[in-house]
C-alpha cells in the first residue's frame, strides 16, 4: 500500500512539473529569434462554409499594404501542406506540426490565424498572432459583429472598419514596438520612423529579451521578461526608420542589433526662438488668393470659306486656390477663377478690323487628387506627383455676327505637379492639366456638336517665403483650348496671364 502512495505522489510531481511554464533564458539569441518582421495570415475559418474567407483576405492585404512595419509574404502553395492531412481546415490550422511547416517553407515568422463563429445573430471573430517557427501564440484579439447591412454585404457595413481597428490593436499588443537593426559607435538606426510617430528628440527604451515563459500545453506565451540596457535619443527621422544616440545605458551594457524597443518617450514641446519660428515649415497645406492681368486670344472659322475671326483682348484674372496635403503621399487640390477680357475682332480672310469691341467673362473650376512621387517631409523638400480631377471652363461673350457667344468645355484631366527649392526662401513649383475626357459646348454658334476638342492647362510658379506662414507667388498661367465641328467649323481660345498672390501655409 505503502509502495501504491508512493508512486502515485511521484507521478503527481512529474505531471505538475510538466504542467507548468517552460522558460527560455536571457540570452542575445532570444532577440534575435523574436524579430517578428516578416508575416503571413493563414486562410480564415469559420462556421459558415467560408462565407468570411475572400472579405478577411481582402483586409489583410488593405491593412499590411499600407504600413512598413512589417513584410507580408503570400502563401502560395500552401496546399501542397494542407492537402496530405484528411482533416478539416480549422483543424488543421490548430496543429502545432502544420504551422511550424508552414513557417519554415514559406521562410515566415509571424502567422496570424482568424477563425469566426456564428453565434444567433452575432459573429464572434477571434484573430491570433502566432510565432510561427514553435507554433507559439504571442497575443490575440476578439471582437464581436451585428450584420445591420445584410442588403449590402459584410464590405458594405461597418465590419471593415471593426476589422482595421482589431488588427491595430493585435499589433499593438505585440511586446515590443520595433527593434534595433544597426550599430555604430554610440549611433544606432531602429526600425521605427515617420509612420510610427516618431520625431527627433524622442527617447527610445531599449531592452533586452531577458527570458520568454510558454504554457507547455495551450501553446502560448505567458510572459515577457525584460531586462533594461538603455536610451537612445533620437536625431533624424526617415519613413519607416530612424538614427538615434545613445545617451545612457544600463552597468556593464551596452546596445547591440536585434536589441528592443519597448517604450518611447515623446520629446515635450518646445518654444522655438525667433530664428527657429522663421525657418519653420508648415507641412498640412496652402491657400491662396492672387489677381493678375494679361491677355485673351480668339480665332473662330464658320467653315467652308466662310467667315473667320480672330483677335485678342486685355485680360483681368482673379483666383482662389489651394493644396493640401492628407499626409506625406496624398494631396487635393482646388481652385476657382473668373475673368473679365475686351476682344476686338478682326476678318482673318482680309487682314482688316471689324471696328467693334466686345466684353466676356471667364470661369474655370478645377478640382484634382494627387499623389507624390516621393513622400514629403517638408513644403521644401524636392517634390513631384501625378493628380487627375474635373474641370469645367466657360467663356461668356455677347452673341453677334462676328462669330462670338457662349462656350463651354468640361473635361476628366491628369496632370504632373512638383515644388523644387532654389534657395532657403525661394521655391518653384509648377502643374500641368492635359484634358483626356472632355465635353465641348458652342450651341449659340450654330455649329452643332463638336467632333474633337483640346483642353491644356500650364501653371509655373516662383513662391518667397516672406516669414512662418505668409509666402508671396508670381504665377503664370498659359491655358489653350480649342473646339472642331462636323461642318468645318473651328474655335480655339487662349490666355496668358500674370499673377502676384499672397498665400498662407499651415
Amino acid at each position: 500500500m505503502g509502495t501504491t502512495v508512493k508512486k502515485v505522489k511521484q507521478l503527481i510531481f512529474i505531471l505538475t512539473l510538466a504542467l507548468l511554464p517552460t522558460t527560455s533564458r536571457a540570452s542575445p539569441e532570444n532577440d534575435r529569434v523574436y524579430q517578428l518582421e516578416t508575416v503571413a495570415w493563414l486562410g480564415s475559418s469559420d462556421n459558415m462554409d467560408g462565407v468570411f474567407s475572400e472579405f478577411i483576405d481582402e483586409q489583410f492585404q488593405r491593412y499590411f499594404s499600407a504600413q512598413t512595419r512589417f513584410t507580408s509574404k503570400p502563401l502560395k502553395g500552401i496546399s501542397e501542406i494542407l492537402g496530405k492531412s484528411s482533416a478539416r481546415y480549422r483543424e488543421l490550422i490548430r496543429e502545432p506540426e502544420i504551422l511550424k511547416k508552414i513557417s519554415r517553407k514559406f521562410e515566415v515568422e509571424s502567422l496570424i490565424r482568424t477563425q469566426v463563429f456564428k453565434e444567433g445573430e452575432t459573429y464572434r471573430f477571434l484573430i491570433e498572432w502566432l510565432y510561427g517557427p514553435r507554433a507559439e501564440v504571442i497575443t490575440q484579439h476578439e471582437f464581436r459583429y451585428v450584420d445591420e447591412h445584410k442588403e449590402t454585404g459584410f464590405a458594405g457595413g461597418s465590419l471593415p472598419g471593426q476589422f482595421q481597428q482589431a488588427l491595430g490593436t493585435l499589433i499593438s499588443k505585440l511586446p515590443f514596438l520595433g527593434q534595433v537593426t544597426g550599430v555604430e559607435g554610440d549611433t544606432i538606426t531602429a526600425s521605427l520612423g515617420r509612420n510610427a510617430g516618431i520625431k527627433p528628440g524622442d527617447l527610445l527604451v531599449i531592452s533586452t529579451l531577458q527570458s520568454v515563459r510558454r504554457h507547455p500545453v495551450l501553446g502560448t506565451i505567458e510572459e515577457w521578461r525584460w531586462q533594461s540596457i538603455g536610451r537612445a535619443r533620437v536625431e533624424q527621422v526617415e519613413e519607416s526608420l530612424c538614427f538615434a544616440k545613445v545617451v545612457e545605458t544600463e552597468s556593464n551594457q551596452n546596445v547591440i542589433r536585434n536589441h528592443k524597443v519597448r517604450e518611447i518617450v515623446s520629446a515635450p514641446p518646445v518654444k522655438r526662438s525667433r530664428e527657429e519660428e522663421e525657418t519653420f515649415i508648415a507641412r498640412s497645406g496652402w491657400v491662396a488668393g492672387n489677381a493678375g492681368a494679361g491677355l485673351y486670344a480668339r480665332e473662330t472659322s464658320d467653315g467652308a470659306g466662310g467667315k473667320t475671326r480672330g483677335g485678342s483682348g486685355v485680360l483681368g484674372v482673379f483666383e482662389l486656390d489651394t493644396q493640401l496635403w492628407l499626409n506625406s503621399r496624398y494631396l487635393v487640390q482646388g481652385s476657382y477663377e473668373t475673368s473679365l477680357f475686351n476682344y476686338s475682332p478682326t476678318d482673318l480672310s482680309t487682314g482688316s478690323a471689324i471696328g467693334t469691341s466686345v466684353s466676356g467673362t471667364h470661369s474655370k473650376l478645377r478640382a484634382a487628387l494627387g499623389a507624390s512621387l516621393l513622400p514629403m517631409k517638408s513644403l521644401f523638400d524636392p517634390v513631384a506627383w501625378i493628380h487627375a480631377g474635373y474641370k469645367s471652363t466657360a467663356h461668356t461673350l455677347p452673341t453677334t455676327a462676328d462669330l462670338t457667344s457662349k462656350s463651354s468645355l468640361d473635361s476628366l484631366f491628369v496632370g504632373v505637379g512638383g515644388s523644387f527649392p532654389v534657395t532657403s526662401r525661394l521655391l518653384a513649383q509648377l502643374d500641368l492639366d492635359l484634358g483626356i475626357f472632355r465635353t465641348a459646348d458652342a450651341a449659340d454658334l450654330g455649329f452643332g456638336d463638336a467632333s474633337a476638342s483640346s483642353d491644356l492647362n500650364f501653371r509655373l510658379s516662383g513662391i518667397y517665403r516672406m516669414d512662418t506662414h505668409f509666402f508671396f507667388r508670381v504665377m503664370l498661367n498659359i491655358a489653350s483650348q480649342s473646339m472642331d465641328f462636323s461642318a468645318g467649323q473651328s474655335l480655339s481660345q487662349k490666355s496668358f496671364s500674370l499673377s502676384p498672390s499672397l498665400m498662407y501655409y499651415f
